[in-house]
C-alpha cells in the first residue's frame, strides 16, 4: 500500500469527524440563540431526578439487548466468543458513540476488538452490519406503526413526508435484500444466514422490539421528569425522533435530535423550549447510564473464547 493510500481513509475519516462535530456544534448554537433559555431553565428546575434516574438505569438493559443480539448474530456466523464479553463490549461501544464524531466510532472499536482471533475485519465487520441492520428494521416498523397510529389519535397530521419517507427506506430496504448490489452480496448473505429459521426470527424480533419499547420508556421517563406528558406520542412522536440519531454525522446524536424534536412535537403543539429540553434530557441520561462501560477500555482486548 502506497503513502497516498494510507493517507488518504484517514484524510477522510478526519474530515468526517470534523464534520460531525461542526454538524453538532452549528445546530446547537443555532438553537441556543433561538431559545427562552428562562424557560428552558425553569424546566430543569422543576424537573424530577428520580425519573431522570430510571431513564439513565435503562441504559444497561438497552446495551444488554443490544449484545444478545450481536452475540447471537456473531454466534451464527461461526464468530464464537462469550456472552459476557458481548455485553461489555457492546457496552463500550455505546459509550464511545455517545462521546466520539461520527455516531459510529463506538461500532468501529467493537469490530476491532472482536477481530482479536478471528483473523481478519471482514466477517466481524459483517456480524455489526448485520446485527445493527436488523435493529434498523425493527425501528422502522416501529416508527412506520407509530406514523399510521399517528392519524388515529392525534388531530393535526405526521410531520410531512414521514410516512412517504418511512416507506422509501423500508422498499429500498426490500430491494437490496431480494437484489443485493455486489457490495452488499456478502452483507446479505449473512443476514439472511442469521435469519434463517423461525427460531431465528421470533428472536431478533422479540430482542429488537424489547429495546425499542426500552428506548421508548426512557423517553417517557425523561418527558415525566420533566413534567411534559407525552401521551400517544411516545408511539407516534419519538420514533421519528429517534430516527435521527440513525444519520452518522453528529456527536452522539446532539443537534439532529433536537432539530427533529422541534420540528416533530412541534406538530403536536409543543413550544421549542419543551421539545428541545426533552430531547437534551434524554441525550444527558443516556450518557450517564453509559458511562460505567468505561471500565472496559482499562482491560486488555479478550481472545477469542466459547460461550
Amino acid at each position: 500500500m502506497s503513502l497516498g493510500q494510507a493517507t488518504k481513509p484517514r484524510s477522510i475519516s478526519w474530515l468526517r469527524a470534523l464534520l460531525s462535530v461542526g454538524v453538532s456544534a452549528g445546530l446547537l448554537l443555532a438553537i441556543y440563540t433561538a431559545l427562552d433559555l428562562d424557560q428552558l431553565t425553569a424546566l430543569f428546575s422543576a424537573s424530577d431526578p428520580i425519573w431522570f434516574l430510571a431513564a439513565a438505569l435503562l441504559v444497561p438493559v438497552q446495551v444488554v439487548l443490544c449484545a444478545l443480539r450481536w452475540h447471537r448474530v456473531s454466534r451464527d456466523l461461526s464468530l464464537d466468543f462469550s456472552l459476557r464479553r458481548a455485553v461489555e463490549e457492546y457496552g463500550l461501544s455505546v459509550l464511545l458513540n455517545q462521546i466520539l464524531p461520527g455516531g459510529i466510532a463506538g461500532d468501529a472499536v467493537r469490530v476491532w476488538r472482536h477481530k482479536q482471533g478471528h483473523g481478519s475485519f471482514a466477517a466481524p465487520l459483517r456480524a455489526a452490519v448485520v446485527e445493527r441492520m436488523i435493529g434498523q428494521w425493527a425501528h422502522l416498523l416501529v416508527t412506520a406503526f407509530g406514523v399510521v397510529l399517528w392519524t388515529q389519535v392525534h388531530e393535526d397530521a405526521a410531520p410531512f413526508g414521514s410516512g412517504a419517507g418511512i416507506a422509501i427506506v423500508i422498499a429500498v430496504f426490500v430491494v437490496v435484500w431480494l437484489r443485493p448490489p455486489p457490495g452488499l452480496r456478502m452483507v446479505v448473505a449473512d443476514s439472511r444466514v442469521a435469519l434463517k429459521s423461525t427460531g431465528q426470527l421470533v428472536f431478533h424480533a422479540v430482542v429488537s422490539l424489547a429495546l425499542m419499547g426500552t428506548l421508548l420508556l426512557s423517553f417517557w421517563c425523561c418527558s415525566q421528569a420533566l413534567g411534559l406528558p407525552l401521551g400517544w406520542g411516545v408511539l407516534t412522536a419519538v420514533p421519528l425522533i429517534l430516527l435521527a440519531m440513525v444519520i452518522p454525522l453528529s456527536m452522539g446524536g446532539w443537534g439532529l435530535r433536537e432539530v427533529s424534536a422541534a420540528v416533530v412535537l412541534g406538530t403536536l403543539g409543543w413550544s421549542a423550549e419543551s421539545a428541545i429540553a426533552l430531547s437534551a434530557a434524554y441525550g444527558l441520561v443516556n450518557l450517564v447510564g453509559a458511562l460505567p462501560a468505561g471500565v472496559v477500555l482499562f482491560r486488555s482486548v479478550p481472545e477469542r473464547t466459547s460461550a
